[in-house]
């Protein structure tokens, strides 16, 4: 019995680490430079920066499919006005917020799920200001 434990638990290790290693081989790669920064901003630029990038698709078809189960105009508002609402929308709308925050949760290794949640709050804040200035800077996408 405690051979048959042992070769699951191998298999689950080697999984693991596979995926460890196939999450971080899709993530595009973004020059950036790292000095003398905080753990927390060093998870920014290595981690969510990355995954963000490679969601990018899928967050502006969830935010354009947001606009039109609402029936939002968006295309007749002025850029401020795009603007305000990308933010109100990402901030003030629990289900979208938290799916689009699942796009990116879900890409983490086992190890960033780890040190994201210790900080939750404070990676989900990260999270939500850089959804919105993603969406905003392509906010032509989106019509």
């Amino acid at each position: 019995m405690n051979n048959v434990l042992l070769g699951l638990l191998a298999d689950s290790i080697l999984f693991m680490e596979n995926r460890t290693n196939q999450l971080k081989s899709i993530r595009p790669e973004i020059s950036i430079a790292i000095g003398n920064v905080s753990a927390n901003e060093l998870f920014q630029m290595q981690t969510l920066r990355p995954i963000l990038k490679f969601q990018n698709e899928l967050i502006l078809a969830a935010f354009k499919n947001y606009l039109g189960d609402v029936r939002i105009s968006f295309h007749e508002m002025t850029d401020e006005k795009k603007d305000d609402c990308i933010h109100q929308t990402i901030k003030k709308n629990l289900a979208l917020k938290c799916v689009m925050l699942g796009f990116i949760i879900g890409h983490f290794t086992s190890d960033e799920l780890v040190f994201y949640s210790q900080q939750k709050s404070e990676f989900n804040k990260r999270m939500v200001e850089l959804l919105i200035k993603r969406i905003s800077d392509q906010k032509e996408k989106l019509f």
